[in-house]
């Protein structure tokens, strides 16, 4: 895997969707590869944002909207009983059913996802997305501001984030590995799920 540090710069610094389709541009040579990477928006203002990515694949070209600032290559390595700091950005939720009753093509109701709000329900989320690879030692939850995005001329939404911050434990090496690779939870194309891991 590797790890980069990439500016993003002009109108789509302020999109996190214009920012995913930015960083896909810097792996030009198989377009129609499955997105094979995450990402995670640091410093940021109106006209830059800054953005750490992991990716299976290394990042090779530049563009005005995104450049490569860094890029490394990370042998991860872990091990039953380790203890690592971790954060991650995500986008906890849960699935209900359409409140307006609204059914698919089926005839089942539709399910829609809704934000957890509530802390207990946010621990309880990650405790979840890590059963079998990793328990929490310590853990501080914090939100943060939505992000807002455009997708479209009417695809106007808004993800509500949480960061999420402290210590685990691994149990399961092989499965922490994978929830490292694919990220954790919905909205990765918006700047969630990318699990930073590092020592305590």
């Amino acid at each position: 895997m590797f790890l980069s540090k990439i500016m993003i710069s002009g109108a789509a610094c302020r999109n996190p969707y214009e920012i995913h389709r930015s960083l896909w541009k810097l792996f030009p040579e198989d377009a129609d590869a499955d997105r094979d990477f995450l990402f995670r928006a640091g410093l940021s203002d109106r006209n830059r944002a800054e953005i750490l990515m992991q990716s299976i694949r290394e990042p090779v070209i530049s563009s005005n909207a995104a450049q490569i600032l860094a890029c490394k290559e990370f042998p991860l390595s872990l091990k039953a009983g380790q203890s690592l700091r971790f954060m991650l950005i995500a986008n906890p939720i849960k699935m209900i059913n359409d409140e307006s009753g609204r059914k698919n093509t089926e005839g089942v109701l539709k399910k829609c996802r809704v934000p957890l709000v509530r802390e207990d329900d946010q621990r309880s989320w990650i405790e979840r997305k890590l059963l079998n690879a990793a328990t929490l030692e310590s853990i501080v939850i914090d939100p943060i501001f939505p992000l807002r995005f455009r997708k479209g001329k009417d695809g106007a939404g808004k993800i509500k984030a949480i960061s999420f911050q402290g210590i685990l434990k691994i149990e399961e090496p092989e499965s922490m590995m994978e929830l490292v690779r694919k990220g954790i939870g919905p909205a990765k194309a918006f700047g969630c799920g990318l699990l930073s891991l590092a020592r305590a």
